[in-house]
């Protein structure tokens, strides 16, 4: 029973005398190692393509993405006050750069409106149905990735040549379906660039 006694003597002389080993915050600012999970923020220089991916893994619903196809704008919404910063945004990342966890940790307030950044990205619509294709950023970023490869892609083609119009939308086409030949030459979700397929193979 002696030596643990005179272990703990001995810790209490060396705080005494060398300090403890404890930071001195928050009387005095601290720097967290490497590797710890603060605040998640977005890149908006280009690493966040809009995709949405962070929202899909968060397991606290702590990020939201909200779409307005009347504006062509997505934004999407981090909420550090549900957050439980377990990484799993920065780790799913498509692009590896778009969300990083930071050392910010000293985020108490008396108002959660303040907890919580957007960001916005322009969406690309279907030019047949409307519908939501992407974000532009998903797109050009996805092409950029493909190289050469995009040009088997009439929606990527179109959208990392800038406002080409290969086929304006607003064409006359008296006598032919809603979705005809020249129109896989334009902007197209996938359930129109299907039916646009096929009925250009298969005459359907």
């Amino acid at each position: 029973m002696k030596k643990p006694k005179l272990r703990e003597l001995k810790e209490a002389v060396r705080a005494v005398i060398f300090g403890p080993y404890t930071s001195k915050y928050p009387f005095e600012p601290h720097e967290p190692p490497d590797g710890f999970r603060g605040r998640p923020v977005f890149d908006d220089n280009g690493g966040c393509v809009g995709c949405g991916a962070c929202a899909e893994i968060c397991p606290a619903l702590a990020i939201e993405v909200h779409d307005e196809p009347e504006r062509r704008l997505r934004i999407i919404e981090q909420r550090w006050d549900k957050c439980i910063f377990c990484g799993q945004c920065e780790l799913n990342c498509t692009t590896g750069e778009g969300i990083r966890l930071t050392k910010e940790y000293d985020l108490a307030t008396l108002d959660r409106s303040q907890c919580r950044q957007q960001i916005e990205h322009e969406l690309v619509l279907c030019e047949v149905c409307g519908a939501i294709v992407a974000t532009r950023k998903h797109l050009l970023w996805v092409a950029k990735k493909l190289g050469a490869k995009l040009y088997a892609n009439p929606t990527l083609i179109l959208t990392a040549d800038g406002s080409a119009r290969l086929a304006p939308p607003d064409v006359s086409r008296p006598g032919e379906p809603a979705i005809a030949r020249n129109d896989i030459m334009r902007i197209q979700c996938p359930a129109c660039r299907r039916t646009t397929v096929a009925r250009e193979l298969w005459g359907q």
